[in-house]
């Protein structure tokens, strides 16, 4: 039964693959046919294509039999489907024309910048360094203090549930689910895992960067209510070393190579806006 249910999951994972997801280009597909639908062949490379793109906690499966059968299955049905619509000749409706026409561009698109990456020269080291040092804040990691808390109605209410965390700190979590007013957290124990200062109000924030590791709080008044903070962790600012950022960069400085080549590509172009509103 679990595994019909994983077939089913595949089949409608691959019928609903984004257009932007596209396949690389090739002049002739040269692996086997094994399937043909109405005169149009499906490949071998058509699946793994198809299983290529299935989310990594299934890859277990992309060389199953079994799966790559129902991944056949659904390539058939939505080459015939499709088929079909033309013989109804929904393919002429003009709302179905304009939504082809607009994916169609976005594949031509999805190709000119692949084209353009290929094109592109090689990025060096010394223009990575460059970046990174013109850019050196945007790489820097502010503190950072994990934390959990109690939201009270009252400074009464806190002050009891206080009472009850110093003679057993294990409660913590009870109370939370039981006690708190958050209702975002409180089902985790009242965990708001990592953040840096500036998140959370200056109140709640000055008490909690101010705690030791595994410290506990007095209550702490705020809009919101009164807090018990608990500090389960703390991590000093850090300023990241180029080699951990240097794919980012990388992706940046081609973005920004692309960004100048589209503006190019526009002046090419014959371009005449006819509303006065939008000039």
């Amino acid at each position: 039964m679990r595994q019909l249910m994983l077939f089913a999951l595949l089949l409608s994972f691959t019928a609903c693959q984004q257009q932007g997801d596209l396949p690389k280009l090739e002049a002739i597909n040269s692996s086997p046919v094994v399937a043909v639908v109405n005169g149009i062949s499906i490949h071998e490379s058509d699946i793994d294509n198809e299983m290529a793109n299935l989310p990594d906690p299934m890859i277990q499966y992309r060389n199953d039999p079994k799966a790559r059968t129902h991944i056949l299955r659904s390539l058939i049905r939505r080459i015939a489907i499709s088929q079909k619509a033309k013989r109804l000749g929904l393919d002429m409706n003009p709302a179905i024309k304009q939504r082809m026409q607009a994916a169609q561009r976005q594949i031509l698109i999805g190709a000119a910048k692949s084209w353009q990456l290929a094109q592109m020269v090689v990025i060096q080291t010394s223009e990575i360094e460059a970046y990174y040092n013109n850019h050196y804040d945007e790489f820097s990691v502010p503190e950072q203090a994990h934390a959990r808390h109690i939201l009270l109605g009252s400074e009464k209410e806190a002050w009891q549930v206080l009472k009850k965390l110093r003679r057993n700190r294990s409660l913590f979590e009870k109370l939370a689910a039981s006690h708190s007013l958050d209702s975002n957290n409180k089902s985790r124990g009242g965990n708001l895992n990592w953040f840096p200062r500036g998140v959370m109000v200056k109140a709640f924030d000055d008490v909690a960067f101010s705690l030791k590791k595994n410290g506990l709080s007095t209550p702490v008044k705020t809009k919101f209510g009164w807090h018990i903070i608990e500090l389960l962790g703390k991590r000093p600012a850090m300023q990241k070393p180029v080699e951990e950022v240097r794919d980012e960069i990388i992706s940046t400085i081609e973005h920004q190579r692309l960004q100048q080549w589209y503006e190019l590509v526009e002046k090419e172009m014959k371009i005449s806006i006819t509303k006065p509103e939008y000039q």
